[in-house]
């Protein structure tokens, strides 16, 4: 697929952790331009030192780096790991070098054995990242920034961070399967964030109670990431446009794990013959049995279990799309699980 490519000598791929991601801000200043200084100070003061990174370097300094952002998710009720890819960047001089491909082969094998069930990314390009596994899990919602009634709402400032988190975790563990969590620390940061970006948290009342939150910003001509808020509320203040954009990538990673998150709509028995391009400890049989309690998952290596009733033959990329319902499975034993789905990821880095 012509994604490995001869390593080049005095080239070193280095794990950076905690305060060390801090060194690459050079790198990310050159290749993130576009980037309003106000918003890649926030960052580096406030979220790279939070991250883990991998980087290729030679004598002259980094070349190439990619950040994983830690993040806590619920899924369908449970808490799990995850991790947002971010700051995938190479200097020019040295692109088309397989330094990517490197980078991402490095960091998705490494958060695969620490069983990390899968992650996730923005993509600038989504053409870079499909032969590496990743496929399509969310469209987002597009709203109407001219419609914005800002007369309703008031801003949220950081003493509104606990309510607001209340208001969020209570809407998206009705309304969602699979979403960043949100606690108080999180809407803290957040109104930093869009501070930085010429913005600010906003919510919406009624009879004194919080029934709506909504991201704004000014940085792309009144620009709304995001309204929390059910479709009554919702209407009160803002309309939602009838497109929607693709805005989140994922690919699984520890595909025990991912499967193991999983219920039955009725009792299936099956077993998953995955290929993957990147991690090769995925290319192997996993004997799968749910209900609706949940799923047991057994890998396999070496050949199909002679007790196999059914074997189903997927890439990651589909699997992927199939297990967070962005796509219908081909297999009728599939249609069997419950996807996690909806999925609601609007965090932009």
């Amino acid at each position: 697929m012509g994604m490995q490519k001869r390593p080049e000598e005095n080239i070193r791929l280095r794990w950076l952790e905690g305060g060390q991601c801090l060194a690459a801000r050079s790198l990310w200043e050159e290749v993130f331009s576009e980037d309003s200084r106000a918003f890649t100070e926030y960052y580096f003061t406030q979220k790279a030192a939070g991250n883990r990174g991998v980087v290729l370097e030679g004598a002259e300094g980094l070349r190439a780096m990619l950040y994983l952002t830690p993040e806590r998710m619920r899924v369908r009720g449970q808490s799990v790991a995850s991790a947002y890819i971010v700051g995938v960047a190479t200097r020019r001089q040295y692109r088309r070098r397989g330094y990517m491909s490197r980078l991402l082969r490095e960091s998705m094998t490494a958060l695969s054995r620490e069983r990390t069930p899968f992650a996730f990314l923005m993509p600038a390009s989504p053409a870079i990242y499909t032969p590496f596994g990743f496929a399509w899990i969310y469209d987002r919602p597009v709203w109407d920034a001219g419609t914005l009634r800002r007369e309703r709402l008031k801003a949220l400032g950081a003493g509104d961070a606990d309510r607001a988190a209340r208001f969020a975790a209570e809407f998206l563990e009705r309304e969602k399967a699979v979403y960043v969590l949100r606690d108080a620390a999180y809407y803290r940061l957040q109104e930093k964030e869009l501070a930085a970006q010429n913005g600010c948290v906003l919510g919406y009342e009624e009879a004194g109670r919080l029934k709506g939150l909504c991201m704004y910003t000014r940085e792309e001509e009144e620009w709304i990431p995001e309204v929390l808020a059910d479709a009554e509320a919702e209407s009160g203040f803002i309309a939602r446009r009838p497109e929607k954009k693709p805005a989140i990538m994922a690919r699984i990673l520890c595909v025990e794990a991912m499967l193991g998150l999983m219920k039955g709509r009725e009792r299936l028995d099956f077993v998953l013959q995955l290929t993957d391009p990147l991690i090769g400890e995925n290319n192997a049989y996993f004997c799968c049995r749910a209900d609706g309690s949940g799923s047991r998952i057994r890998c396999v290596r070496k050949a199909v279990p002679e007790d196999a009733v059914s074997v189903i033959r997927m890439g990651v990329a589909e699997l992927t799309a199939v297990v967070f319902g962005y796509r219908s499975p081909d297999y009728p034993e599939l249609r069997k699980l419950e996807p996690l789905s909806p999925v609601w990821i609007n965090e932009i880095v």
